[in-house]
């Protein structure tokens, strides 16, 4: 690049540091000036987490890309925050940067070199971070129409910026988006969030949603859990029943394979080694194991997305940590003191959580309906009937059922 492009390229960097959205986020702009810096200058094929990490980020030599996950949650800040500024105020800038994602080294482009888009974007969301009362952040995205509003309480093999091109997630949030204004978000230790969390027990994850539901300043809601955020979500509404407007639990469960009567132990150790043992490995042979009990109906292309959002989700570490906490969870003693309508959903042949927990929630909690779903898939696919069923059920339950 000649130095009048150059110029041009720093005075537009300058402009958009000065903007409205990246304002508050001088940390955001240090890491763009200096990968936009390395670019013009021949160095950014050398970039990686490493020098990132020290020339940016202010961290030791010691610091280790595989136990450490700043620099990729600063990147997916840096992806989501350059998004939001050219959807809105930089949306006519002459030279636009761009930082793909699984690279470091950054484009550099004018409007008329973009790529052209072969389809349109599975879905347009805006993405937000929060700190949580431990200073923990935690990513949040709002998509779809204004009313009514539906929050999705986290479960785990989440990211948020990722899934909105996988097949593993895609069909859901762009059918729910479609239908609701949407709230979810990363819990600890997933995703865009902060992987590297002191705190990390059930009560935090209860705490995290509470925080995000003051960040989005959201009075009144539909909340949807998933798996182990069906108990969050039990958790949340029982606390707050007048935020809650109805409340929708999708394959979750209220006891943990610990707290199971008879307790699964040998499930429980078998899972816990299994994620021990092969979450960290280069090739997927044990996540495909995993991957198995969520979507046995799985294509090739879904299981290999399957493993990929394994990959990008967490740390295995993290991983651990999570079933670990999984394995223990029972909110029995506040089913029954849930007060708002409460639609229990659950795949009536899947092998992940067996139906008998949605079925021992739904007895459980006061007037709630049960609706079985004819799916072998934990998270169903956006090609068998089940899934429009799921979407049908919420929708009509959301705009039909009377608050008590």
């Amino acid at each position: 690049m000649n130095e009048v492009a150059q110029d041009s390229v720093r005075a537009q960097l300058d402009e958009l540091a000065t903007s409205t959205t990246f304002a508050q986020a001088p940390k955001l702009v240090l890491f763009l000036r200096y990968i936009i810096e390395a670019e013009l200058s021949g160095e950014a094929p050398r970039l990686n987490q490493y020098s990132i990490a020290i020339d940016v980020m202010g961290r030791g030599a010691e610091f280790d890309p595989t136990t450490d996950s700043g620099v990729r949650v600063e990147a997916g800040r840096l992806r989501a925050k350059l998004r939001e500024y050219y959807d809105t105020e930089g949306s006519e800038d002459p030279i636009r940067f761009e930082l793909p994602k699984g690279r470091y080294n950054p484009e550099i482009r004018r409007p008329a070199e973009q790529t052209p888009i072969a389809a349109p974007r599975l879905l347009k969301q805006t993405i937000r971070f929060c700190q949580a009362e431990d200073n923990t952040a935690i990513a949040y995205a709002v998509s779809g129409q204004e009313k009514p509003v539906l929050v999705k309480a986290a479960n785990w093999l989440s990211h948020l910026e990722h899934d909105c091109s996988s097949p593993v997630w895609a069909h859901w949030w762009q059918g729910l988006s479609d239908r609701f204004k949407l709230v979810r978000y990363d819990e600890r230790g997933c995703g865009l969030s902060d992987w590297e969390v002191g705190e990390f027990s059930f009560d935090t994850w209860i705490n995290d949603l509470t925080d995000i539901i003051d960040a989005a300043q959201l009075d009144r809601f539909a909340l949807l859990g998933i798996s182990q955020g069906a108990a969050v979500a039990i958790a949340y509404a029982v606390a707050n029943p007048e935020k809650v407007s109805h409340l929708i639990l999708y394959g979750g469960f209220i006891q943990g394979r610990l707290k199971r009567d008879p307790p699964q132990e040998a499930e429980a150790t078998m899972l816990e080694e299994l994620v021990s043992l092969g979450w960290g490995r280069p090739d997927p042979a044990f996540r495909r194991i995993f991957a198995s009990l969520f979507a046995p109906d799985a294509k090739p292309n879904e299981l290999e997305a399957f493993d990929d959002l394994q990959r990008v989700s967490t740390s295995p570490a993290n991983a651990l940590r999570f079933v670990q906490i999984f394995n223990r969870i029972d909110v029995t003693a506040l089913a029954s003191r849930v007060s708002v309508p409460t639609l229990v959903l659950h795949a009536s042949d899947e092998a992940e959580i067996p139906m008998s927990q949605s079925r021992l929630m739904a007895s459980m909690i006061p007037n709630a309906q049960f609706v079985a779903l004819n799916s072998r898939n934990h998270i169903l696919r956006a090609d068998e009937p089940a899934w429009v069923n799921f979407l049908e059920e919420i929708e009509t339950f959301v705009k039909t059922a009377s608050c008590r």
